[in-house]
C-alpha cells in the first residue's frame, strides 16, 4: 500500500513537470493553481475531514489522539525553532515548516486502513484536524515572517491566524460534525468533489516547481537531506521511544505515531508559494522524502507493532 501510494503521488508529479515542460503552466499559472488549492481545495478538505459517522462513544479514544496530536506538533516546533536557529531566514522557514508538517491526509488514511483497518480512519480524522489547526495558525504565521519588510503588526498577524480559510473550515467543520442533521446531500457531495482536487492540485504544483531544476537538481543542496532527516527519521523516532518509556502503546498511540512518520506535507509547496518563501527546497524536500518514505514507513510500522 505505501509503495503503491508514493507511486501514484509521483504520477501527479509528473504531470505537473510535463505541463512546465510542455509550457502549459508558468509561474502565473502556477500561483494561480496555487492560490485555489489554499482558498478553496483545502478548506473543503478540512470540511470533509470532519466524519459524521464517528460515534460520541468513541470520545475518550478521539481525544487521545488529539492529545498526541498537539503534543507531536508541539514538540516538533521547539525541536525545530531550535535546531534550525542558525540558518537562514528563507531556507529556515521551509525546513521548520517541513519538520512539522507531514502528508497525515493523503497518504495517512490509506497506511493506516491497510495497518490497523477501516476503524483507524475516524482517529485519523482527528489528527487531520488538529494537523489542520496548526497548519493555519502558526503555519502561516512561520511563513509569513519577514513579510512586508517586518512592518506587519501584532493584531495583523493575530487577525491572519485566526481568520484565513483554513481556520473558518475548522470551524464550519466542527458545527456540522455537532449538529444533528447533515449537509444536503448535494453540498456534502459538491464538498468533496473539491476536497478530492487538493493533493493532486498540490502534486502538480510540485512538479512544475521541479521542472525548473535538472535531475541533479533535484538532491542538490545538503538543506534538502537535513529536512528529510528530521521529518522521517529523528521525529518518529523520538516520538516512538516517548511511547515505549511512557507505556502509552495504546492504539491511539500508534495512529498518532504512524502518521509523525509521514513524508512533508504537500502543501509546504503551496503555502511557501503564497508566502514567498524558498517554493524549489520545498518542492524537492517534498519530493525526497516521498522518495526515502517507501523505506521509513515500513520500517516505523514494524516498530510499532513489534
Amino acid at each position: 500500500m505505501a509503495l503503491s501510494r508514493i507511486f501514484s503521488i509521483f504520477l501527479l508529479m509528473a504531470v505537473g513537470y510535463g505541463a512546465r515542460k510542455e509550457k502549459l503552466l508558468d509561474e502565473n499559472g502556477i500561483r494561480a493553481v496555487s492560490n485555489l488549492v489554499l482558498n478553496i481545495a483545502l478548506p473543503c478538505t478540512i470540511i470533509s475531514s470532519f466524519d459524521r459517522s464517528i460515534p460520541f462513544s468513541a470520545a475518550k479514544d478521539l481525544i487521545k489522539v488529539a492529545i498526541y496530536a498537539i503534543a507531536i506538533h508541539g514538540i516538533s516546533i521547539a525541536l525545530s525553532e531550535i535546531l534550525f536557529s542558525k540558518m537562514e531566514r528563507t531556507k529556515q522557514k521551509i525546513l521548520i515548516y517541513a519538520t512539522v508538517f507531514s502528508n497525515c491526509g493523503f497518504m495517512g488514511f490509506p497506511l493506516a486502513e491497510s495497518i490497523f483497518g477501516h476503524s483507524s480512519l475516524m482517529y485519523v480524522s482527528i489528527y487531520v484536524m488538529i494537523f489542520n489547526i496548526f497548519t493555519w495558525s502558526y503555519g502561516v504565521a512561520l511563513l509569513s515572517r519577514g513579510e512586508n519588510g517586518d512592518q506587519r503588526t501584532k493584531k495583523t498577524q493575530i487577525k491572519d491566524m485566526l481568520l484565513n480559510p483554513g481556520i473558518i473550515a475548522v470551524a464550519i467543520g466542527f458545527v456540522l460534525w455537532i449538529l444533528p442533521f447533515s449537509m444536503p446531500q448535494t453540498i456534502s457531495y459538491a464538498v468533496v468533489l473539491i476536497a478530492n482536487c487538493t493533493t493532486p492540485l498540490s502534486m502538480i504544483v510540485v512538479g512544475a516547481t521541479l521542472a525548473s531544476l535538472g535531475v541533479k537538481g533535484l538532491f542538490s543542496g545538503m538543506e534538502v537531506w537535513i529536512g528529510s532527516f528530521m521529518r522521517l527519521l529523528v521525529l518518529p523516532i523520538l516520538v516512538i521511544i516517548f511511547m515505549k518509556i511512557s507505556k502509552q502503546n495504546d492504539f491511539p498511540m500508534q495512529i498518532a505515531s504512524l502518521l509523525a512518520a509521514m513524508p512533508a506535507a504537500a502543501q509546504t509547496v503551496i503555502f511557501a508559494e503564497r508566502h514567498d518563501a524558498d517554493v524549489l527546497l520545498a518542492s524537492k524536500i517534498v519530493f525526497i522524502s516521498t522518495v526515502l518514505s517507501a523505506v521509513t514507513i515500513p520500517i516505523v510500522a514494524q516498530l510499532l507493532q513489534a
